[in-house]
């Protein structure tokens, strides 16, 4: 199966003006409150029935909620929670943060974490291409941030080996992907940034949903939605929102065996609502029946082969997981609140397949090799904190205190044979079988503790924010085949220092310094523990909340360091130093905006310039792989409103990824690409909407991953066409 190439043409007219784009398309958007947003003073009344959206009230601490998560309308979030874990005004955090709200996720039709983000500053995803497994790759200002740097509702959720929990995102309101470190508050995570979503939850005024799709590769999943009130005084709320799926994927076993992408989903939710209180009860299970990893072999003797390594009814991806958790807040008075947040999950993994092991000397017989990694993971997270809203000596003060524990349990095996060579050019399967006894079996128990303090401090129209962290990792590693423990120990303190200053036009420029780190597991040859890998990042940039218009707009310039990277010793090519060092200095912009009625427009361009500059590897000065120099996209959805084409709506997207090297010498790079998406829906009434997605619209073949002959394609085409009834 080739793919046209019928975005190369589009592709190569943005060749040289990539750097352009995402830049162009805000520029724009900033002329606009001077130009196209111009009009003429009107009563409220006549200002409502003509305005996209209601535009939110200027009085600002009337909006802050009891509970810090209610959800966002349209495209434009006014306030992040994530950034600052308190109702900070989005425009007065000094920090580079992107929200998806659940507007935007329906628009675009997002079946997993990374499409949500896909179309935010700075994150690529998609490393693996096609990748049935359901990993969320996401990699952020150059750094891979799936594992150490994924959170929701504010709590860690811990991935090792194999078992990672996975996201449902149509069980989540919003999406805060914060770029840079988040040490401050977050403790360990990757230095590009952390991704956190934010769980639906029980809504008195919500409308029930009923969702059924059908699309390519024999797709069919339903969906639904539905809660409000228990009681008739509102004070218990409930919500349940559910999924199931039946789905091959783009690939199939060379024998018409298909792989498969099935899954079952269920969150219920309970509110209970107080003078002064508020809890709400949160669970959720999943079942999923996955495919193994695709990748492909590409050389000048076979060229590309879509033969599927592995075995049909050997291969496997199985996955189960359930948490349980809550939400509580309590304001004891006008200065003090209470949270605390707390979760149990557990996951387990049935993974086995059978992989390559090179070729041949003919160039085509596939030399092969049988794995599994069986995994089971449970952890246990619980977040408090305590925040304090005053006055001293004219500065206005929004204090938090904080204390987080988590406790994960990962129980892994390792199991490895030999198996069957295939034909790339006449693939035969014959079976595969795993040995009697693992290769490998290790119980891992990670313990992370952390306190925080933060003082966000409002003197007339400055901003200061000043916080800091310090965090204990506690780390043992049982070898159950040789009944011999590793234990691992460590800690850091880091910080953040912001200022931000807010114009009365709506400008609010700032600059921030902050601090992270990221434990290693592990020795060196002579026994030394590992050091966490540092990171430093100075930022500044300029928000821009235009008055009385939807619309939000942030542009940033970064640098961002990270030290204490592996490198190899030169007295000892069996040793590691860790004397390793890369940078990373970059332009983001992000606009998302309510041009005019009808019209809802988010648009993103960076340029990332990344840098090896310590090593021993011979790559100093060189970049780091899978790092692409620019980025942008530009996605836009229009709702007709002439009364007779009223209900019918029409959206389109670009996404743009520049080439970036798949070596650490650079000797070979990944091409750029770009890829088109679309939306076309019509609601027939108050309750029903029909529509109809298609990703990567062109069928752009294109590769995200491709070294040492083994390529990993992105997704093709994908069309469905769905309806939704509402009531």
């Amino acid at each position: 199966m080739h793919r046209r190439s019928a975005g190369k043409v589009l592709r190569a007219a943005l060749k040289g003006g990539a750097a352009l784009m995402g830049g162009t398309a805000l520029l724009l958007c900033l002329a606009l409150p001077q130009a196209g947003f111009a009009q003429d003073k009107k009563p409220d009344s006549e200002k409502k029935d003509e305005a996209s959206v209601e535009l939110r009230p200027i009085d600002i601490e009337a909006l802050r909620s009891i509970t810090s998560y209610e959800a966002t309308e349209g495209y434009v979030s006014y306030f992040s929670v994530a950034a600052t874990k308190t109702d900070t005004p989005a425009i007065e955090t000094p920090q580079s943060v992107s929200t998806i709200g659940r507007q935007e996720m329906e628009d675009r039709g997002v079946k997993t974490m990374a499409e949500a983000v896909r179309y935010t500053p700075g994150v690529t995803v998609d490393n693996y291409g096609v990748d049935p497994r359901g990993y969320d790759s996401i990699t952020i200002r150059g750094f891979y941030s799936s594992t150490t740097g994924s959170f929701r509702d504010g709590l860690r959720m811990d991935g090792n080996a194999f078992a990672a929990y996975t996201t449902e995102p149509y069980a989540i309101e919003r999406i805060d992907v914060m770029r840079g470190p988040s040490g401050a508050l977050y403790g360990q995570a990757e230095a590009g940034g952390v991704v956190d979503r934010t769980t639906k939850r029980p809504n008195a005024d919500m409308r029930q949903e009923l969702k059924l799709e059908a699309g390519s590769w024999d797709h069919f999943q339903g969906a639904f939605d539905v809660g409000g009130k228990a009681t008739e005084d509102g004070s218990v709320l409930f919500r349940m929102t559910g999924l199931a799926r039946e789905s091959d994927t783009e690939f199939d076993y060379n024998d018409g065996t298909s792989q498969k992408n099935n899954r079952l989903f269920i969150a219920p939710a309970l509110t209970w609502r107080g003078d002064r209180t508020e809890v709400t009860f949160l669970a959720d299970y999943m079942k999923d029946e996955r495919s193994p990893l695709f990748n492909t072999f590409a050389n000048e003797t076979v060229g590309r082969t879509n033969v599927v390594f592995g075995e049909p009814g050997f291969d496997k991806f199985d996955q189960e997981q359930f948490s349980v958790g809550y939400n509580l807040s309590h304001r004891f008075d006008d200065t003090f609140t209470f949270r605390q947040t707390a979760r149990y999950f557990e996951v387990s993994v049935d993974y086995q397949t059978v992989s390559a092991n090179g070729l041949s000397a003919d160039n085509r017989t596939l030399n092969r090799y049988v794995w599994a990694a069986p995994d089971d993971l449970a952890q246990a997270a619980i977040d408090n904190q305590l925040e304090a809203r005053f006055d001293f000596q004219g500065m206005r003060h929004t204090m938090l205190f904080g204390f987080d524990y988590s406790r994960s349990v990962d129980k892994f095996q390792y199991y490895s044979g030999a198996a069957s060579s295939i034909d790339l050019i006449n693939p035969v399967y014959t079976g595969a079988a795993l040995p009697d006894a693992p290769y490998l079996s290790n119980e891992q128990t990670l313990t992370q503790t952390g306190v925080y303090i933060q003082d966000q401090i409002k003197l007339d129209k400055w901003i200061f924010t000043l916080g800091g962290r310090y965090s204990w990792v506690d780390m043992d590693t049982d070898d159950l085949l040789t009944n011999t423990t590793q234990s691992f120990e460590d800690s850091a303190f880091t910080g953040r220092v912001g200022v931000t200053y807010l114009f009365d036009n709506g400008l609010a420029p700032y600059a921030s310094f902050i601090q992270g780190f990221t434990p290693r597991q592990g020795t060196d040859l002579y026994g030394k523990p590992f050091e966490p890998e540092d990171s430093t990042q100075y930022e500044i940039g300029v928000k821009y909340q235009p008055l009385n218009y939807n619309a939000l707009f942030t542009a940033s310039l970064f640098h961002l360091t990270k030290t204490n990277v592996q490198t190899r010793d030169p007295a000892d090519i069996n040793n590691t130093l860790q004397t390793g060092e890369v940078e990373v200095r970059g332009l983001e912009l992000e606009a998302k905006a309510g041009l005019f009625k009808g019209l809802d427009v988010t648009a993103a361009y960076a340029y990332m310039d990344a840098e090896v500059t310590k090593s021993n590897d011979g790559n100093v000065g060189l970049a780091p792989v899978l790092v692409p120099e620019h980025t942008a996209s530009l996605w836009a959805v229009y709702s007709m409103q002439q009364p007779e084409l009223r209900g019918l709506r029409f959206g389109g997207g670009l996404r743009y990824v520049g080439s970036a090297y798949n070596d650490t010498l650079n000797a070979s790079k990944n091409p750029d690409y770009l890829l088109v998406d679309a939306l076309v829906s019509y609601t027939f009434s108050e309750n029903m909407t029909l529509d109809l997605r298609a990703s990567n619209l062109l069928d752009e073949e294109y590769t995200t991953t491709c070294a040492f002959g083994s390529c990993y394609y992105g997704p093709g085409r994908w069309v469905t066409a769905g309806v939704t009834y509402r009531w």
